[in-house]
């Protein structure tokens, strides 16, 4: 990604230059004559300010500064911007037509393995004993007395609803 790294020096060279230059700056001013006047009128301004809303004045001031240097920042980068050119060989080539096969675009049929789906199927109207055998259980295979239990107990249970 080179365009990262082309972002990342010229930020770095321009905040360094910045703080050259403030750096050089602040020095000058705290040692001259007008850096004492603007330090007492900056304290004689905060001393107007209640106490209360001091901080978030303050703050405001500073996101402020923050603010209009990400964006002196943006415009400098955009200043910069390196124009994209287009090559003169790509503007002269006709756009050439492609046609694509029918073959090409749908999917072929499916290979012949597997089997057919039976939709539906005719009702027997006669079971043999050897047609329902994996159907069938026995009840009384375990004995009778279960089944005796259960039965007495599901008409006990409906006699008792019974009003």
């Amino acid at each position: 990604m080179p365009f990262l790294r082309d972002l990342m020096t010229k930020v770095k060279t321009l905040a360094s230059a910045l703080a050259d230059f403030f750096g050089g700056l602040a020095e000058r001013l705290v040692h001259s004559a007008i850096g004492e006047k603007f330090r007492d009128f900056a304290q004689g301004a905060l001393e107007k300010i209640p106490e209360a809303k001091r901080r978030p004045f303050l703050i405001g001031i500073g996101g402020g500064f923050a603010l209009a240097l990400l964006a002196s920042v943006g415009i400098a980068l955009l200043m910069e911007r390196p124009e994209t050119t287009v090559p003169p060989s790509a503007e002269r080539l006709p756009a050439r037509r492609v046609t694509i096969p029918p073959e090409e675009l749908f999917l072929p049929d499916e290979p012949d393995f597997v089997p057919g789906v039976l939709l539906e199927r005719e009702r027997r109207t006669v079971w043999t004993v050897e047609d329902a055998a994996p159907y069938w259980r026995d009840p009384l295979q375990n004995g009778e007395e279960q089944w005796r239990n259960r039965l007495e107990a599901a008409v006990d249970e409906l006699l008792e609803r019974v009003p």
